[in-house]
């Protein structure tokens, strides 16, 4: 499943650690249909005249093919140029796109679409070129699952889709045989290997996306290739009129899109600059591009400036979990005290006093002095990331105090009633003191550095050095996944994670057995066990497993794992095991990832929102402001949009 990482919403991956464990470290109206986001005039006002949105970019996409690619930078064209079944409103609230209604079977193995008939495939001049129609979401599910074609996505149809797998490994040859049907030009069957709660949501993934067998005949190997807007249909909100590489893209509005109403740019710009981060800047000063980054070397000037800090935004935060992690299986050098930190480790007190004692304040506003609160998280699930019965998921009974927290965790008296606690116990397991803390970095990281001397000092002052003795090391800048986490050489760690697909499920994979993160499946404590043992012959099980004691944390997760059916059931079970988690200090949470700040002359509460698919790639319900948002506006509108979300999923 990690192939689908690359469909996450984040367009920029994590810093310089690729993979989705890398380290640091309905019915509301659609996307488009509803006014800007802010209350009272908190958003500038649309621009007036026609909206053309200007842009750089500085690295080409090599393919326009959307049933083969597996990148980011690939997934933004084809989110705005193909549309999908389903797509996801600007509250996340999921909406009929391509499909007008759905049902499931009984068993959640049969899901049945209904198709709009007014659907049109359109060539890049805009003439129309035929409907839309079921066969088109058979061939390109066909496509992805040919083995001869190689789709870098077809891992992600093979995991859900029936005999998805048995045809890309040549099992069997006959096609007819794929889970997917079209019983008529506007009804669609797919067909499950397993009840698959979080489907729906799959849906709005590029291997999913239609592709017409005509078209993919008439043009042979030259589908989707990356040399002219000539060699795709078009059937989302924009068409690209014209391609250049290494030149020019220009996306015009889609007049014959269903939902065109709803489009508000009506042409978007991107002129190839190699040099696009350092020169974006000065272009938006001279009014020649509408959007640019704001690196940090030349923030605090912005920010310093009383006309430019007007137009600065933070680019919105993405759902990659940061989390510090306590290392259960210790395999760093002998001068760092494994043993002696493997003993204290063990003792939920002593994790405790180290959770409470952290201020997540002080640490985030190294990476963001202006407003480090409004990256911080009490849960390991972000806020927002999904939703059932109208609650969002971190709201949820189990994780409602974390997430209501003002302090995020911290709290100097508890950390000091559990480290008494703690040293008396430990004394009696022969612990030496001052426990030797060993935090690991990458130097290649941004501020991580300083992020840990912060730490440090902090942690240390508060518990005192005759308790804890933080070291600092720098790991390699290249393979420092390999070489550091995953090799054990760490006690305390900011760690990570990305959501796969959109079901808590996703943010359980660092703790399922034997992951390489901080095996808490190795936790000594007696409390921490079910009384249950592994049995041989269990699924996905690895056989050094076999026979070892259940942990509760576990058993919680494949509790939850094993409802398939009712949703509330499952999120809460899910709530249930993260909160026993975060209750005994096996990690602390931290943070969300956020790319920085920008000068944007689109809101980014008008487009559609989804932390997982391609939905939030989409310009369809942007509109074009007379000015970029400043620090303040955006916090407003941050806040506005967060309230109508709440009452958006009530409304479901």
């Amino acid at each position: 499943m990690k192939r689908i990482l690359s469909l996450l919403l984040c367009c920029a991956m994590l810093l310089s650690v690729a993979g989705c464990g890398g380290n640091n470290g309905g019915s509301s109206a659609p996307a488009g249909s509803s006014t800007p986001a802010g209350d009272g005039g908190s958003t500038p006002a649309p621009a007036a005249g026609p909206s053309i949105y200007r842009k750089l970019y500085s690295s080409e996409v090599t393919t326009l093919n959307y049933l083969y690619t597996g990148t980011t930078l690939e997934f933004e064209p084809a989110a705005n140029v193909i549309d999908t079944l389903v797509e996801y409103d600007k509250y996340g609230v999921v909406q009929p796109a391509l499909a007008t209604s759905w049902e499931t079977s009984e068993d959640g193995l049969t899901w049945t679409f209904h198709l709009r008939n007014d659907a049109k495939w359109v060539k890049s001049d805009g003439t129309e070129y035929g409907p839309v129609t079921a066969h088109d979401f058979v061939t390109g599910l066909r496509w992805v699952v040919n083995p001869e074609n190689q789709s870098k996505t077809s891992d992600v149809v093979c995991s859900v889709i029936a005999n998805a797998d048995e045809l890309y490994a040549k099992q069997i040859t006959d096609f007819e045989q794929l889970g997917v049907k079209a019983v008529d030009d506007y009804t669609l069957v797919y067909t499950l290997k397993a009840p698959t709660p979080y489907f729906l949501s799959m849906l709005t993934y590029v291997c999913f996306m239609p592709a017409n067998a005509d078209f993919i005949a008439e043009k042979g190997d030259k589908f989707g290739a990356a040399d002219s807007a000539d060699n795709l249909l078009y059937c989302g909100a924009f068409r690209i009129a014209d391609f250049q590489p290494q030149v020019l893209h220009t996306f015009v509005k889609n007049d014959a899109y269903w939902d065109k109403d709803n489009v508000f740019l009506d042409e978007i710009q991107e002129t190839f600059n190699k040099e696009a981060v350092t020169l974006a800047p000065t272009m938006y000063q001279r009014d020649e591009v509408d959007y640019a980054v704001i690196p940090a070397d030349i923030l605090p000037t912005w920010m310093n400036d009383s006309k430019l800090k007007e137009v600065v935004s933070p680019q919105r935060n993405s759902y990659y979990s940061y989390f510090f992690c306590f290392n259960f299986d210790p395999r760093f050098d002998a001068a760092y005290e494994p043993d002696n930190w493997l003993k204290a480790v063990n003792n939920e007190n002593f994790r405790k006093s180290l959770y409470y004692a952290l201020d997540r304040v002080k640490a985030k506003t190294v990476e963001e002095p202006y407003n480090p609160e409004g990256q911080l998280i009490g849960t390991v699930v972000p806020k927002s990331f999904v939703s059932v019965d109208g609650v969002d998921y971190t709201d949820l009974p189990a994780l409602k105090g974390y997430t209501d927290d003002p302090t995020h965790g911290f709290d100097a008296a508890k950390a000091a009633e559990y480290k008494t606690k703690a040293m008396e116990e430990l004394k009696s397991q022969n612990v030496t003191f001052p426990v030797k803390v060993l935090m690991s970095y990458n130097p290649s990281t941004a501020n991580w550095d300083k992020q840990c001397q912060i730490i440090e000092q902090q942690m240390e002052g508060l518990l005192g050095s005759d308790y804890i003795d933080i070291v600092l090391e720098a790991g390699p800048s290249t393979n420092f996944l390999s070489e550091v986490r995953k090799a054990g050489k760490y006690a305390l760690m900011l760690c990570n994670w990305g959501p796969d697909y959109a079901d808590p499920e996703t943010y359980t994979d660092p703790w399922s057995l034997g992951f390489t993160y901080s095996w808490p499946e190795l936790a000594t404590d007696p409390a921490y066990e079910t009384g249950e043992t592994y049995a041989a012959g269990t699924p996905g099980l690895d056989e050094k497993f076999v026979g070892a004691k259940v942990k509760t944390y576990n058993k919680l997760v494949d509790e939850a794992k094993a409802e398939k059916l009712d949703l509330s059931a499952r999120y809460n079970k899910f709530a249930e095991a993260e909160a026993y988690f975060i209750d005994h200090a096996f990690i602390i949470p931290f943070a969300v990832k956020n790319d920085g700040y920008c000068v944007n002359k689109i809101s980014p509460f008008d487009r559609p929102f989804a932390p997982f698919g391609v939905s939030s790639l989409k310009f369809k319900g942007a509109r074009l402001l007379d000015k970029p948002m400043s620090l303040e506006e955006y916090q407003a509108a941050e806040e506005q949009w967060d309230k109508e979300r709440e009452a958006a999923l009530a409304a479901q």
